[in-house]
């Protein structure tokens, strides 16, 4: 875009800018006489007076290229001011990462981008030089500001299609970039795996770790049956014991709870301390559901725990009696 801009100013503004400073100099070289004798300090108030027009031409294209340069750079990836391009970099020294990258996939993108530049110019060199060779053959018989007029055509016809050319490739590169860097930016599967593992763990540690815990739980509930009134049973899938004191707790507490080979487990421990077992499925059933463990019955339940514990007492004191 910075190529395309100063192409079409100075083809739109030559002519102008060129007349301008031909009347300029012109004057000057008249009033050259007025100065008296020339001297090196004379010279070169004349040559500054002169050039002025010419640093202005110049400063208004640079401006030019200035604003266009900001406008690009805005419209790729927004506003963007950082210190960083200049930062000095040792890096960038070292001949093994400069071998590196001489060789990567990244040089011969850029290789080929050169190469089809080459291409397109040498191209346009040939078709326009080409379609002007009955032209040339005239020159020796043109005035010479026909021939600066032909040669000003002829580069501003291959400047504006090279400029043209530079914006389509320019395009491609934008939106081959643009892919690259995404494509840089997603993980691949081992990072993911190695990401998942730091930020969750480990999974066959954080099993072993959920397996320790559940034969830790698993044991201090079995340590906790002996202290039960009663266990519930299904009478083989579901257990659960009960622990009751009237002094100390507002409801009954499930201290344990198992299906299958840990209630098991359960029922053999309350025979060898001579806890009571009571067959009541839908009530075992319910509380292994329902109740956590180390946690109360709900009121809904009260009923039903009462009735069980109520005929453990009586069985106590028959038993006593």
């Amino acid at each position: 875009m910075i190529f395309l801009a100063v192409v079409l100013v100075l083809h739109a503004f030559f002519v102008p800018v060129m007349n301008g400073l031909g009347h300029s100099l012109r004057a000057y070289i008249e009033h050259v006489g007025s100065h008296g004798d020339l001297n090196y300090s004379v010279l070169g108030v004349l040559f500054a007076q002169a050039g002025a027009g010419i640093v202005l031409a110049v400063l208004g294209v640079f401006a030019v290229a200035f604003v266009v340069g900001i406008i690009a750079n805005i419209a790729q990836f927004g506003f963007l001011f950082t210190f960083q391009s200049i930062k000095p970099s040792f890096g960038k020294l070292n001949p093994i990462n400069g071998f590196k990258t001489l060789f990567s996939k990244r040089s011969l993108v850029q290789l080929g981008k050169q190469l089809l530049k080459l291409t397109v110019v040498s191209i346009i060199l040939y078709t326009e030089i080409s379609s002007n060779m009955y032209v040339f053959a005239e020159v020796g018989q043109m005035a010479p500001i026909a021939i600066v007029g032909l040669m000003m055509n002829l580069i501003f016809d291959i400047s504006w299609k090279f400029g043209l050319m530079l914006i389509v490739i320019g395009l491609l590169d934008y939106a081959y970039e643009r892919w690259q860097l995404e494509e840089n930016l997603k993980m691949t599967k081992q990072e993911v795996k190695d990401e998942f593992r730091q930020s969750e763990g480990n999974p066959e540690a954080k099993a072993a770790m959920k397996r320790r815990q559940r034969e830790t739980a698993r044991r201090r509930m079995m340590q906790a049956v002996p202290r039960a009134t009663v266990v519930v049973t299904n009478p083989t899938h579901f257990a659960v014991a009960l622990e009751w004191d009237d002094v100390e707790m507002d409801a009954p507490v499930v201290i344990a709870k198992g299906a299958d080979l840990l209630a098991k487990r359960i029922r053999d421990i309350a025979r060898e301390h001579n806890i009571p077992i009571m067959e009541n499925p839908p009530l075992a059933r319910t509380l292994y559901d329902r109740v956590d463990l180390d946690q109360a019955i709900p009121p809904n339940l009260y009923a039903a725990v009462a009735q069980v514990i109520a005929f453990v007492y009586q069985l106590k004191r028959k038993t006593i009696a």
